[in-house]
């Protein structure tokens, strides 16, 4: 059975504090209780690390929501991990994040359940 892949792109070790001065010690992304990526979220389990943007979340929420109740699999690829030539290769076929490829279709952005049923049954 194939299965279905989602391309991601984390962002990784982002430095929010690296080049700080006396004069923007005030400003309010320093000051606050919340960091500049206080909007992204933990990836899900899997071999990588970093933080994913919130559409990106959402597409691998749906897919692996859709994969259990259907008894599917998916592989989640994230592109900051490939080479440069394999990220050449995506960017010929047109892959960004987030995208959804089942039996070589595939969902820019993020996807709903029908689209998966869709895809899955074509």
């Amino acid at each position: 059975m194939e299965k279905i892949k989602v391309y991601i792109s984390s962002l990784k070790g982002i430095p929010t504090l690296d080049y700080v001065d006396k004069d923007s010690m005030g400003h309010p992304c320093v000051t606050s209780r919340h960091d500049i990526c206080s909007g992204l979220k933990d990836l899900p389990k899997g071999s990588w690390d970093g933080y994913l943007t919130e559409d990106q979340r959402k597409a691998v929420d749906v897919v692996n929501e859709f994969c259990e109740e259907n008894g599917l699999e998916y592989e989640i690829v994230d592109i900051e991990n490939l080479s440069s030539l394999g990220k050449m290769k995506l960017l010929f076929k047109g892959i960004k994040a987030p995208t959804i490829i089942l039996k070589g279709k595939k969902i820019e952005g993020v996807p709903t359940k029908e689209d998966l049923k869709a895809l899955n049954e074509k």
